[in-house]
């Protein structure tokens, strides 16, 4: 079993990649096979828009495998601090949004029958401080009057539960886990069976519109010419696309994860967990290892504007003893894979969704370490626009060419 510092756990499976011979032109081109990129293809074959072209460049890098595996309802906010960010109307609809995204993960697990260890078993959010517990309180009062189905959960609770040192936390039902690595290769095997071309280790240098058609410059192959392209490469947006880059749409930061070797005794947690207002987050993977990922917050500079994915020691110290501090281990916890990824924080908090200067440059992508059901559903979302079908209205939050 590889024990790289870079290699993730979830790419023991390993990553389905794609032909290295020369694209052919003409159709949508679709860059970045992540998460975004493979519901993007997905969609756009099922909605019979093809013929699609998938581009990527050292896909196992990508977040998409690099992640923590959580399906989560809501945003990288707390309700608290969307409903004081947007006002409550807005954030009501934003979170009955992310539900929705998440049962069109869960329909499309059910759909293509994908073995990909998907489970709904909720999520549970643990304050760890004073300030914390209280906005966690206001949390649950907001999202109970507006019908969301969550609970308090006292610090008595958690305590049973194999945790210490914490106030109290929030737990929601609908909330889900998977395999994203799983997850993913699912969709790119169902668009290829479709049609859509894939082709690995091409990278693309920019994105412009030539002539009415799109000019995909290529390190390999030079230019490419699509008609219509879809930038769906999250915090690697910028590196192609000069719309990006001026708007400043993303910025890209460092998420580090460490994983343990397979516990003795049952981690009683079965479902995803996180604390500090997010910035640590946690799973119990399917051979009972805890996987815990965050603390960058707690670094110089937040592990923000970087591409680097070498883990720092310092984060990955500092993760180890944050489960000491509040994990009720009876064993010694031996560490076996340490691993980071570049994800995308957003300029609004929410993604990027629709057209950008040209009507024939698309993009998705921008999701705040929310990405593995947020991706999937704003494929969809972004296909129904380019498709000319019906739309959340709440797509206007999203639009790119607002800013």
């Amino acid at each position: 079993m590889p024990n790289s510092a870079t290699h993730s756990y979830w790419l023991d499976c390993k990553a389905t990649l794609g032909s290295k011979e020369k694209p052919s032109d003409g159709g949508i081109c679709v860059i970045g096979s992540g998460l975004a990129g493979a519901s993007t293809a997905y969609f756009l074959e099922k909605a019979g828009m093809g013929p699609v072209t998938i581009l990527d460049y050292q896909a196992e890098n990508a977040a998409s495998f690099r992640n923590c595996g959580h399906i989560l309802h809501g945003t990288v906010e707390s309700m608290k601090a969307l409903s004081s960010l947007h006002g409550k109307d807005i954030a009501k609809d934003i979170w009955g949004l992310s539900v929705e995204i998440c049962d069109q993960v869960k329909s499309t697990v059910r759909d293509l029958k994908l073995d990909c260890d998907y489970k709904q078993d909720g999520y549970l959010v643990i304050a760890i401080d004073d300030a914390e517990l209280e906005e966690l309180h206001e949390s649950v009062e907001l999202l109970s009057s507006n019908g969301f189905e969550n609970n308090f959960v006292s610090k008595e609770k958690l305590e049973k539960l194999g945790f210490k040192n914490v106030k109290g936390g929030r737990f929601e039902p609908g909330s889900a886990q998977a395999h994203p690595v799983k997850f993913r290769n699912g969709l790119m095997s169902e668009a290829m069976k479709s049609g859509s071309q894939y082709h690995s280790n091409c990278k693309v240098l920019s994105v412009d519109e030539q002539n009415g058609r799109v000019k995909v410059e290529t390190e390999a192959w030079g230019n490419l010419f699509f008609d219509a392209a879809v930038i769906a490469s999250n915090a690697y947006s910028p590196l192609l696309s000069d719309f990006y880059k001026s708007h400043k749409l993303v910025e890209p930061f460092k998420g580090q994860i460490i994983t343990s070797k397979p516990l003795s005794s049952r981690i009683p947690v079965t479902y995803p967990h996180s604390f500090d207002h997010g910035y640590e987050y946690a799973l119990r993977t399917e051979d009972n290892r805890l996987m815990i990922g965050g603390w960058r917050n707690n670094t110089p500079g937040g592990e923000i504007g970087t591409y680097d994915i070498t883990p720092n020691p310092s984060v990955e110290q500092g993760l180890k003893d944050f489960t000491k501090h509040h994990y009720n281990f009876d064993e010694t916890i031996d560490w076996e894979y340490s691993w980071s990824g570049i994800m995308a924080t957003s300029k609004t908090g929410f993604p990027f969704i629709g057209p950008t200067y040209s009507p024939l440059i698309f993009t998705v992508g921008g999701f705040t370490g929310h990405g593995f059901s947020w991706a999937h559903g704003s494929a969809k979302i972004l296909v129904d626009i380019m498709a000319g079908n019906k739309f959340t209205k709440l797509a206007k939050h999203f639009n790119p060419r607002l800013l």
